[in-house]
């Protein structure tokens, strides 16, 4: 019959076995080609979120399923980035080298974001001209999820942001790579403003209607 010396070992083994499995997990490496895949299936994802939005025409009758209907899919886009972003974090601490397609690839999702908040900004207006024809439910049920699409497209802007921030300090030729990099940061500290205006100015404007008409 096995001591209890002998079950304390093999559990201790089994313990340091375990913790030493999560820590080689969790400090795997980012594949460079698989994370710029990545990124572009999160740009064309987003470009068709934007071409959604762009082309949805609100009605006073139906504003609040057409809304609902981007939030959900505003919200699948959000969680794939924030995959995306996790990705990332469990690669921390390991060295990546960067490339010029993953560069402009960051730097393009970030424009596609400044798009969408433009958009939602958009929507807004329209919500605005149909207020007064609008029922009080429908506009309650209208500007609540604007709130809340503002406040997804913020989150999904600071991911990507945080993303790239983590890229740089993950990068081993970043003296190779010096002047990308800075324009890079540059363009995403510019978007960053831009996505915040945008967010602003929805919020600003849904209050505003809330105040007039609720």
């Amino acid at each position: 019959m096995p001591s209890r010396r002998s079950n304390k070992s093999f559990l201790a083994a089994l313990f340091v076995f375990l913790m030493m499995n999560i820590s080689t997990q969790a400090m795997a490496a980012l594949d460079a080609s698989a994370y710029t895949a990545e990124l572009d299936a999160l740009i064309l994802e987003g470009n068709d979120l934007l071409v959604k939005t762009s082309d949805t025409l609100l009605s006073s009758l139906t504003m609040d399923s057409q809304l609902a209907a981007l939030e959900t899919d505003v919200t699948t886009f959000q969680a794939n980035v924030q995959a995306t972003w996790d990705s990332v974090v469990a690669a921390s601490g390991t060295s990546l080298s960067l490339t010029s397609d993953m560069l402009v690839a960051l730097q393009t999702l970030s424009g596609v974001t400044v798009s969408l908040a433009n958009a939602f900004t958009d929507l807004t207006v329209q919500i605005a001209n149909l207020a007064a024809s609008t029922s009080l439910s429908v506009l309650d049920s209208s500007l609540r999820a604007m709130l809340r699409l503002s406040d997804d497209i913020g989150l999904m802007a600071d991911r990507i942001l945080e993303m790239a921030d983590k890229i740089l300090v993950m990068a081993d030729n970043i003296g190779l790579m010096a002047d990308r990099i800075l324009a890079t940061q540059i363009i995403q500290n510019d978007n960053i403003k831009l996505i915040v205006d945008a967010t602003l100015a929805t919020q600003e404007n849904t209050i505003k209607l809330i105040g007039l008409f609720l």
